[in-house]
């Protein structure tokens, strides 16, 4: 039995089989984490195993990493696709019992290259299910930047096509009233990878062995990105890598002459390998440094290992939120704005550094300041990580609302916050 809405449709009966449809690569440790997150607590809620399919460039990958629960969806030009724009994608859609959207996928750059933007052709693949009573669900998504009249419309037309939404920022909640969605239903919800499992503290220290880190002693965690080539050809910034490095090593140098402490850095994404490793061999042979590469280790110990830092000073937004779920203390380099959403979200708004104040000074004395006031933002994040581990955790029992029905569904849906 099926039953038309105005936003979307709505199916009625058991759920068995959602297509989650976002950034599924593996190469990056933070969109592994919402995988693992997302159905992690999709099936607690529902209390039994559901299959995923899941759209990815790699299958091997999200077959051997999530083996039991998923089918990978090719989405290579010999699977017949362009990224998610394609036919394997399409008839994943076609045979779901529900589709949940999550990530950052809903922004406008590139809005007419499939090999690029998702926002496009999400759009294009949405009626798709919705026609098919096919429950959309926008699942704790970060939404934006849209600069376009185009993107501001497919955004519109994609988020009036929802059965529901849950943002992870209140940017995100801004954006999508800026632009006249007329989906009633919409909730603020917080990041689904706050959520994500863990390595435990016995696997931790092997991988702290294997990198030459000691267990006890104490440890500044770095985490840089690679994009800056992008910026500032894009004119988003006048600063280039050079730069960017010797401005990095130099606050770096400056201080371990004040805190005395080994150097851990931390890649989440592939890409950032090669910049990393520029900017630990900038640094005087005097400062003892380590590498976890996310090429080798995992979503859950990429979190585990963060959990293990006395400071994490972070430019990936998923660094950060993996670090702060798991309380450790963090300052933060603001490359885009959900990087400064995401700490007015802790109530941190002042622990972030914008590239226009990206001296090699300031940068020296943004992190001795976190560094000296850990016991400050470690209280600060048992206060508020919690509370956005529930919000996250909501979208989940939403999801398990519709799984039984829609009374069930509308009951669940009225008890939560209104934005």
């Amino acid at each position: 039995m099926q039953q038309s809405t105005k936003h979307g449709w709505k199916r009625m009966g058991k759920l068995n089989t959602i297509t989650l449809l976002g950034s599924s690569s593996g190469r990056n440790a933070g969109d592994a984490a919402l995988i693992a997150a997302i159905m992690d607590g999709v099936d607690r809620a529902c209390r039994r195993a559901l299959t995923y399919d899941i759209p990815t460039l790699r299958p091997a990958y999200i077959r051997d990493h999530y083996p039991n629960r998923t089918r990978p969806v090719g989405m290579m030009p010999w699977h017949g696709a362009l990224r998610m724009l394609g036919l394997p994608t399409a008839r994943a859609l076609m045979r779901a019992d529900a589709v949940i959207i999550f990530d950052a996928v809903l922004f406008d750059r590139a809005l007419f290259n499939p090999l690029f933007n998702f926002l496009s052709s999400i759009y294009l693949l949405l009626p798709l299910a919705s026609r098919r009573g096919i429950p959309i669900i926008g699942y704790n998504v970060g939404v934006g930047p849209v600069h376009t009249p185009a993107g501001r419309r497919m955004l519109k037309a994609v988020a009036d096509r929802m059965t529901f939404i849950t943002v992870r920022d209140q940017d995100s909640l801004d954006l999508l009233q800026e632009v006249g969605t007329t989906n009633p239903r919409i909730r603020l919800a917080a990041d689904a990878a706050l959520n994500a499992p863990s390595l435990p503290p016995v696997d931790v220290d092997a991988i702290f062995q294997a990198a030459g880190i000691e267990w006890d002693q104490p440890r500044l965690g770095i985490n840089v990105n690679r994009y800056l080539d992008t910026w500032a050809s894009a004119n988003r910034t006048s600063m280039g890598p050079e730069a960017f490095l010797n401005i990095f090593a130099e606050a770096l140098a400056g201080f371990h002459q004040e805190v005395s402490v080994p150097m851990v850095f931390v890649t989440t994404q592939h890409h950032d390998l090669e910049i990393t490793e520029a900017l630990r061999r900038r640094l005087p042979p005097t400062i003892h440094t380590a590498l976890i590469d996310n090429r080798q280790h995992d979503h859950a110990a990429i979190k585990g290992v963060l959990r293990h830092l006395d400071l994490l000073c972070g430019m990936r937004l998923h660094s950060l939120i993996l670090a702060s779920a798991e309380l450790t203390p963090v300052v933060g380099i603001t490359y885009q704005p959900k990087v400064a959403y995401y700490f007015r979200e802790l109530g941190l708004s002042d622990r972030t550094l914008s590239f226009d104040d990206f001296t090699a000074d300031n940068l020296r004395r943004h992190l001795l300041r976190g560094w000296h006031d850990r016991a400050e933002l470690s209280a600060a994040l048992k206060a508020r990580i919690p509370v956005l581990q529930a919000k996250a955790a909501r979208s989940a029992e939403l999801v398990a609302a519709l799984d039984q029905g829609d009374e069930t569904f509308a009951a669940r849906w009225s008890q939560f916050e209104s934005p």
